[in-house]
């Protein structure tokens, strides 16, 4: 299982709840519930839905959006994540993305286009914590790396037991000159 595989020793440091989050065999799936804020600061709407356009950030701000998250891994061990915000207008909106393991505690994310996210993922205090290393894009053998200060800023991410079957989840970008340039956050449970 990937996140076993990236985290090493620091799983078994985890709460029972977010361990559940990925412990998916090949060719399974689980599913999650919740509701989540998503915002931004209107000046980031360019680059927010240029992002979009390849597949990545939910474009639509909201509070409590009801959202599913299914998540499966595939026989290659990549970790494919398929979220649906369902807004109380009754829209709904996807976001897809694919995790690989690239060396112990760290992953790359992907969406569409080649493009994607280098990601450095351990626990700490009982949380789960990712932090962005850059951006990437791939193109046929091309392989670029984009300083996250290029886009939105520095990505921290995290997932924080609230229960036995319950977790918190913070996902915010920062950068050094905007500030807070993005952020969904919300509760989950398993369905």
């Amino acid at each position: 299982m990937l996140m076993q595989h990236v985290l090493g020793a620091d799983w078994a440091t985890l709460p029972p709840v977010i361990r559940r989050h990925y412990e998916i065999e090949p060719g399974q799936s689980s599913c999650l519930e919740g509701a989540m804020t998503i915002n931004y600061p209107s000046f980031m709407l360019p680059v927010v839905g240029l992002i979009h356009c390849f597949g990545g950030l939910v474009y639509r701000r909201g509070p409590e959006v009801a959202t599913r998250v299914e998540k499966t891994t595939c026989a290659d061990g990549k970790l494919s994540w398929h979220r649906t915000m369902t807004y109380p207008d009754g829209k709904i909106e996807h976001f897809r993305s694919q995790m690989a393991f690239v060396a112990e505690h760290e992953i790359v994310e992907t969406i569409g286009y080649g493009f994607g996210i280098r990601l450095h993922v351990c626990a700490e205090n009982g949380d789960l914590v990712y932090r962005s290393q850059g951006h990437i894009w791939q193109f046929g053998g091309l392989r670029l790396t984009l300083p996250d200060v290029l886009l939105l800023g520095k990505a921290r991410i995290s997932e924080h037991a609230l229960s036995e079957d319950e977790f918190y989840l913070d996902f915010t970008m920062r950068h050094p000159l905007w500030g807070e340039t993005y952020s969904y956050r919300g509760r989950f449970r398993y369905s």
